[in-house]
């Protein structure tokens, strides 16, 4: 009886975090066609896996949200405790494209460090000409 007098407490944080989180998901899915830029990029798997975690991230928070509220609908007419479990694992979905992010950033970082590449936006070195003329580009 307690289940079907339940408040939707999972349902109602589901909205609220993933519906924040939507609309910065639909600008990174927008942007995500800028992972096929770069000549041959279309051919390469890693930018389509990229590109589609990146994209699946909105899709999963609409699912989330919808889906939390949905099973507790459920839930309320025949309680049972594997809806429980479908109600946590359905509105944490959206965190799966969170943390691929965050495991290929730190690979990321770590690869960096490890390469002993300086740390910057990018490794250009500019050496003075030996002749001590300057090292513009001529126009």
């Amino acid at each position: 009886m307690a289940e079907r007098n339940a408040r939707p407490t999972l349902p109602i944080a589901a909205s609220l975090v993933w519906g924040a989180l939507l609309i910065p998901g639909l600008i990174g899915a927008a942007f995500s066609v800028m992972f096929f830029d770069a000549p041959g990029s279309i051919d390469n798997p890693a930018a389509w896996a990229n590109a589609s975690i990146i994209v699946s991230f909105p899709c999963l928070c609409i699912v989330a949200i919808a889906g939390s509220w949905i099973i507790w609908a459920w839930k309320k007419r025949a309680p049972s405790h594997f809806s429980t479990g479908c109600a946590i694992v359905l509105a944490g979905l959206p965190l799966l494209p969170i943390v691929y992010v965050a495991i290929a950033l730190a690979a990321e970082v770590f690869g960096a460090l490890a390469s002993g590449q300086p740390m910057g936006l990018h490794s250009t070195v500019i050496h003075p000409t030996r002749s001590g003329a300057s090292s513009r580009p001529h126009k």
